[in-house]
């Protein structure tokens, strides 16, 4: 028996099989899922080998964050983007680590338009904690040009969106709109394999994800929510325990298939929230509703809102519905006093 017939449907197969519900992508939508899938299995290799060719710690550059970055975020960052660009799938593409909008020359130029982090949870890259990439995919708006109206756009208008988490294995997870299915990456073919089909959330939090030391700079909204998600241990059972990782692509990921609510609410002192709303909350929004949950900044589902710069940042609350939905309750409640 073939190793394809051993491990089934690889995420080629699997776009391919797909491109009959995108008829007029022309069939470089696939092609550029899989050239996703190609630019993960080079970071996935990097990652692997950093401490021994010694790309551990930081360039002593910062980004347009303000963030300190990482050898690994620019070795991933540069890679996500000569793969796509040489790909002839892509105008234009916008990542977490450049000030501004990458344009594709004319000639290669594509269909799509990409946002994407090139390495999320960079600061656990020396500590070997799970890290990884996560993309959103958008239709380029006008056949002769590209610009920021091509990205600024809500999450609504995405005909794709997926993550790369680099761990204990290499998982790609994505969805154009119909499921949100996971793949495995062998390391003796080369390949991603098809390992969870049409992944639903489970409807009941098992976990939260929050760092609690924050607590002092909630919004009042915040502890009610929380005290009425741990209300449901008793004595009879512990319903809900913390499970907090600290890389966003993480914990999603582990909430995504067990149960989990991920929340970092919006600073009271500053009145904005830390992630990233085109590079981080889109496309978790995205997969999350596709499965079954639900995603908001605390007032109103992330996907609605309308971004006015490539590197907004907002709050965000992501995970089963019925406790995304109890948050913003109690954010309305609050707002309503």
């Amino acid at each position: 028996m073939s190793l394809a017939a051993d491990f089934g449907v690889t995420l080629t197969q699997h776009v391919l099989g797909n491109q009959a519900h995108h008829p007029g992508a022309r069939g470089r939508f696939s092609a550029l899922l899989t050239q996703i899938g190609v630019a993960g299995k080079l970071i996935s290799a990097q990652v692997r080998r950093a401490g021994l060719i010694e790309v551990w710690g930081a360039t002593g550059e910062t980004n347009v964050q303000g963030e300190t970055v990482q050898k690994l975020d620019r070795i991933a960052n540069d890679t996500f983007v000569e793969v796509l660009r040489r790909s002839g799938c892509v105008a234009a593409m916008a990542s977490e680590e450049e000030d501004a909008l990458i344009e594709v020359e004319p000639e290669n130029a594509g269909d799509y338009v990409v946002a994407f982090d090139p390495l999320d949870g960079s600061s656990n890259i020396d500590v070997s904690v799970s890290i990884g990439t996560i993309f959103a995919i958008y239709p380029r708006l006008h056949p002769d040009r590209v610009g920021l109206d091509d990205i600024l756009r809500p999450g609504r208008d995405m005909v794709g969106a997926g993550y790369i988490v680099y761990g204990s294995a290499t998982v790609l997870v994505y969805s154009a709109g119909r499921t949100v299915d996971s793949f495995t990456l062998d390391p003796s073919s080369g390949e991603f394999f098809l390992t969870r089909r049409a992944i639903r959330m489970p409807a009941a939090t098992k976990y939260l994800s929050i760092n609690e030391c924050n607590a002092p700079y909630w919004q009042p909204w915040v502890q009610p929510t929380l005290d009425a998600i741990k209300g449901r241990n008793d004595d009879e059972k512990r319903r809900v325990s913390a499970r907090h990782i600290g890389s966003l692509v993480a914990d999603f990921h582990r909430n995504l298939l067990t149960g989990g609510l991920f929340m970092y609410p919006v600073d009271r002192r500053t009145g904005r929230g830390k992630l990233r709303l085109l590079y981080e909350c889109n496309p978790l929004a995205f997969l999350a509703e596709i499965a079954g949950g639900g995603a908001s900044w605390g007032g109103g589902a992330i996907l609605d809102v309308d971004p006015e710069g490539l590197h907004d940042r907002s709050g965000l609350i992501i995970g089963p519905a019925p406790d995304v939905a109890l948050a913003e309750r109690q954010y309305h409640e609050y707002r309503s006093r």
